[in-house]
């Protein structure tokens, strides 16, 4: 187990890490690919995996920004951006009409379709 010191580290290198960053360098997968597969329901490492390509090692530890295995990178992500979207999700109250929900179309129900929250 990784001291909580470490721990910290890691978590504030993804946090404030771009999008863009790599998780895994082995398969490509990214920060936004991991994010994007949060939003489609991943809640663990064991469903982020079906839905995004991680190394089955962590042999991509050398090679990656952040300096640790895919795995740990994806349970970190997993730890800070899962309970935030389900938070987000529970709290939508599909108001369409600021300008961040136009893409929404303003309609009043949640089943718009276009933004994430609403699908």
């Amino acid at each position: 187990m990784k001291g909580d010191h470490l721990m910290d580290k890691l978590e504030k290198f993804w946090r404030d890490a771009p999008g863009g960053f790599t998780v895994c360098s082995e398969t490509g997968v990214t920060k936004n690919m991991v994010l994007n597969s949060i939003i489609d329901g991943a809640k663990d490492l064991e469903t982020l995996k079906a839905s995004v390509p991680l190394c089955s090692d962590d042999s991509c530890a050398s090679n990656n920004p952040s300096g640790e295995g895919c795995s740990e990178n994806a349970r970190i992500l997993l730890s800070i951006y899962a309970p935030v979207y389900e938070f987000m999700k529970e709290g939508h109250s599909h108001d369409h009409e600021h300008e961040h929900d136009l893409g929404c179309g303003n309609k009043p129900s949640a089943s718009c379709g276009s933004c994430k929250l609403c699908q």
